[in-house]
C-alpha cells in the first residue's frame, strides 16, 4: 500500500506530548508553549518547524516521513516483530500509546536500531511485485552472513554492475535475519552519475554532480531453499545475480531449475476440486475460509485472449466456479484448452473476539511472481506460503 505523507496532516495525528519529545530530541521549539496548546491545533507547530535551521528541519521531516510509512497495523507488526529480536517487548511498552503515529515515533525516539530496521524490511515489502523473480530448489545452507562473506558478495556485486553496465562502482549490503528463518540482504550499488538541481544550506541554487544508489534485495529461505530477488532487469540480471548470492554466501553452484516446472502451477485452480483440497487446513492455523477472489484465463493456442473473472467478495468459495459456469460456453472453451496464469487468494481467519478480524490476500501469477512476500505480517505469510505448497500450486 502506497503511504501518502503531508506534514500538516501528519501533524494533526500526532500527540502534542510526543511531537514536542521529538522536537526536544533536535532541541528545537522550546519556545512552543505546548502545556497550553490544544490537541490538533498545529499551525504554530508547523510554522515554527519550517522556520528551522535546514539541517534540523531536514532530520525531524526524514522520521516523521519514516514514522508515517510505519504507522498502521502491519507496521507496528513490524515493529515489535523487530523488538524481539533485541529482548523487547515493545506490544506491551507501546499499549499506553493512543494512535499509530506516536506508537511509531515513540520507537524513533527510544529503539532507534529496531526502528531502522522494521522501517527497511518494512519498504521491502512494498516494492513493485513485477522486479521480484521467485525460484525454489535452491541448496537447504545456511548463508555465509560473517563479514568475509558479506565483503565477497558485496564485492562480486559492484564487480557484475560495473562490467556489464558501467555502474556498481561503489556498493554497501545490509543484511537482517527475520523470524530467525528469512535472510534479508539489501544491496545499493551506485548509478549513473546525475546533476543534483536544488538549493545548498544557504538557500543558493545549484548543480551539483551526484552519484545515487539503486537497490537490489535477495531474500532466501533455507528452509525450504527459496529464493526471491528483485532487481530491475530481465532475466539475465537476475540469474546472474541468483549465481552471485550462491556462489559467495552458499560457496555452492546454482543449481539448475527445471523449465518444464515453474515455480507456480495454477492449473490445480480451474475446477471445483480445489474447493475439497483447500479444506485441508491446520485448526493452529485458524483459516475459517478460503476464496479464490480473481482468475485469470489464457486460451492455449490464442495467447493474447485471455479472460479476467472477478468473483463477489460475499459469494463465498465456490463464487468463482460459478462464474465460470455461468460465463463460458464450455463446448467452445473445455478445460483442455485454457491455463489460469493470475489468481487472486483472500483467507479470512477466525475472529479472536479483539480487534477486526484477520484476513490476508495476495496475488499468483505464473509462472514465479508473487506479492505474498509483500505481506508485512510474518505469520501470515508463513501461513500463505504453507497452503501455496500443500495445495500444490507452488512447486518450487
Amino acid at each position: 500500500m502506497t503511504i501518502h505523507y503531508t506534514p500538516k496532516t501528519f501533524l494533526r495525528q500526532t500527540s502534542n506530548c510526543m511531537l514536542q519529545s521529538c522536537f526536544n530530541r533536535i532541541g528545537a521549539l522550546h519556545d512552543i508553549p505546548w502545556s497550553e496548546l490544544s490537541e490538533h491545533r498545529i499551525d504554530v507547530v508547523y510554522d515554527g518547524w519550517q522556520q528551522l535551521p535546514d539541517a534540523q528541519r531536514l532530520e525531524i521531516e526524514r522520521g516523521f516521513e519514516e514514522a508515517e510509512a510505519l504507522a498502521n497495523e502491519e507496521g507496528l507488526k513490524a515493529l515489535i516483530e523487530e523488538g524481539q529480536f533485541h529482548g523487547l517487548d515493545l506490544a506491551a511498552e507501546l499499549e499506553p500509546f493512543s494512535n499509530f503515529r506516536d506508537k511509531a515515533l515513540h520507537v524513533w525516539l527510544t529503539h532507534p536500531r529496531v526502528f531502522e530496521v522494521a522501517g527497511t524490511i518494512n519498504h521491502a515489502h512494498s516494492l513493485p511485485m513485477r522486479y521480484w523473480k521467485h525460484r525454489g530448489g535452491m541448496p537447504l545452507a545456511q548463508p555465509d552472513v560473517t563479514p568475509e562473506g558479506i565483503e565477497r558478495f558485496r564485492t562480486a556485486i559492484s564487480a557484475y554492475f560495473r562490467n556489464n553496465e558501467g555502474r556498481g562502482h561503489h556498493c554497501t549490503v545490509d543484511a537482517y535475519l527475520r523470524v530467525n528463518r528469512y535472510h534479508y540482504f539489501f544491496a545499493y550499488p551506485d548509478d549513473y552519475a546525475d546533476t543534483y538541481l536544488g538549493h545548498d544550506e544557504h538557500g543558493h541554487f545549484i548543480r551539483r554532480p551526484q552519484r545515487p544508489a539503486f537497490e537490489v534485495v535477495f531474500l532466501f529461505d533455507p528452509v525450504d531453499g527459496t529464493f526471491d530477488v528483485y532487481a530491475q532487469g530481465g532475466k539475465v540480471v537476475h540469474e546472474s545475480l541468483q549465481t552471485i548470492f550462491t556462489r559467495t554466501l552458499l560457496r555452492e553452484e546454482l543449481p539448475p531449475e527445471s523449465a518444464a516446472t515453474p515455480p507456480y502451477q495454477l492449473n490445480v485452480l480451474k475446477t471445483r476440486e480445489f474447493l475439497a483440497a483447500a479444506k485441508d487446513r491446520d485448526p493452529e492455523d485458524g483459516v475459517e475460509e478460503v476464496q479464490i477472489r480473481k482468475l485469470r484465463l489464457s486460451v492455449l493456442g490464442l495467447a493474447k485472449r485471455r479472460i479476467v473473472l472477478e468473483a463477489d467478495p460475499e459469494g463465498g468459495p465456490s463464487a468463482i466456479y460459478n462464474m465460470i459456469d455461468e460465463c463460458l460456453n464450455r463446448q467452445n472453451l473445455p478445460d483442455a484448452l485454457f491455463n489460469v496464469t493470475f489468481a487472486q487468494l483472500h483467507f479470512r481467519f477466525v475472529h479472536t473476539g479483539q480487534g477486526r478480524q484477520r484476513t490476508l490476500t495476495f496475488d499468483v501469477s505464473h509462472p514465479n511472481s508473487s506479492n505474498l512476500k509483500s505481506c508485512r505480517n510474518e505469520q501470515l505469510r508463513l501461513i500463505g506460503e504453507k497452503y501455496l505448497r500443500r495445495w500444490n500450486i507452488d512447486c518450487a
